[in-house]
């Protein structure tokens, strides 16, 4: 990791990124080493996470927040599943990232509402496959292009797309029968 971190010309870019490395490591190596059961192929994993992270560090505003954490760990996530099933293994993982909304020039009222969504929605989240959590996350929350996320999680524009479809139309059918429930006890 050192020498990577030397390669890099500009301070702040490399600031940025020993403080990620620094404050999410014991999460990423605990994460990767619950997927891959093997310390030194976790360790390789955080750092292949740090080089990712490298390419859209611009986009990271403030290090220490649950929204640079929570993508950190998708990243290292992603990358020990595949590892884990070149292996020619199943893994499954939970989602277990929380969506916490900031909030800018909202009133306490509209604040409270858009914090009772993104709970409904972090619920959700937890009840769909991981892989389309992890997308709608990229997508929606850090807010990623397709192409970012294809590059970020090593497949390609199309199976992002595909994931996406998979995953709206997954949510969509928990909410309808939430409705549906909600209707039929009234």
């Amino acid at each position: 990791m050192l020498v990577f971190l030397m390669v890099i010309e500009n301070e702040e870019v490399r600031s940025k990124l020993e403080r990620i490395y620094i404050s999410y490591k014991k999460d990423a190596l605990w994460t990767a080493y619950n997927i891959l059961k093997d310390e030194q192929e976790a360790e390789d994993v955080v750092q292949e996470a740090i080089i990712k992270i490298s390419s859209i560090i611009e986009k990271i505003d403030t290090i220490e927040c649950n929204k640079t954490r929570g993508l950190f760990v998708i990243i290292v996530r992603n990358l020990s599943i595949n590892i884990y099933n070149r292996r020619k293994q199943i893994s499954p993982t939970p989602y277990d990232e929380k969506i916490e909304l900031q909030s800018e020039d909202l009133s306490l009222e509209e604040e409270i509402i858009r914090l009772d969504q993104a709970k409904l929605i972090a619920e959700k989240l937890e009840e769909i496959n991981p892989s389309y959590a992890d997308i709608l996350t990229l997508k929606y929350y850090h807010e990623y292009s397709n192409s970012e996320i294809s590059k970020l999680l090593n497949i390609t524009e199309g199976n992002i797309r595909a994931r996406l479809h998979r995953a709206k139309r997954a949510i969509k059918g928990i909410l309808e029968q939430e409705v549906d429930f909600v209707e039929f006890k009234q």
